[in-house]
């Protein structure tokens, strides 16, 4: 059964010492330490203005219905990840948060493979871009803007971070226990220890 305040932690199986992909993506914890102080992660370095981008939100709505729905249904998997344009249930048949991530903003914005994977990576990722912050509230707004949220490692036992989109106070996740999903957005529990970011606005 999931954990709701560690909904990145894997329910089939005992956690692993190594949680790096989950995390960090294709890097691990000490080169992305050294990638983030040498700025070879940073490609703006402009002044901070908030910054939005265009997001197609069906059609990461689209993505996560074929999730849910293919056969085999995709369950969640640790460290599982997806190649660009993977067919659900048939290329692949689990993923983690945020691999499921990824791919949505792949599929929805011109981001194209820019965007990172590991949870931890995609948060700096976007705080080098300056996404505008928002507050946890901000999430249960049904404004039609497009918002991502990341739990930090540290505020789970597992030690596993977790990511979300967030539209119309409901999430698009990948989570422990169920896979790719959508749940109501309530700013409780787990949810109210995550960053939240403004990633599109409604008319863009």
């Amino acid at each position: 059964m999931a954990n709701d305040d560690d909904p990145a932690a894997p329910t089939e199986v005992a956690v692993p010492a190594d949680i790096s992909a989950a995390n960090f993506g294709s890097y691990t914890a000490e080169n992305f330490r050294s990638a983030v102080e040498q700025d070879e992660i940073v490609l703006d370095a402009g002044p901070r203005a908030a910054t939005t981008i265009q997001f197609e939100i069906q059609k990461a709505l689209d993505f996560l219905q074929a999730c849910e729905t293919s056969h085999p249904r995709v369950t969640y998997g640790l460290g599982k990840k997806i190649k660009p344009g993977q067919v659900p249930g048939r290329d692949f048949t689990a993923v983690d948060c945020s691999g499921f991530v990824r791919e949505a903003v792949r599929r929805a914005t011109d981001l194209g493979n820019s965007f990172p994977d590991g949870s931890v990576v995609q948060h700096t990722w976007v705080e080098n871009r300056h996404f505008g912050t928002d507050s946890v509230d901000g999430g249960k707004k049904l404004d039609g803007a497009v918002r991502i949220a990341f739990l930090p490692p540290s505020a789970v036992p597992s030690g596993i971070g977790h990511v979300v989109l967030i539209h119309n106070g409901k999430t698009l996740e990948s989570h422990g226990g169920v896979g790719p999903d959508s749940r109501v957005w309530d700013g409780g529990s787990w949810q109210a220890k995550t960053a939240v970011f403004v990633l599109s606005l409604a008319n863009e």
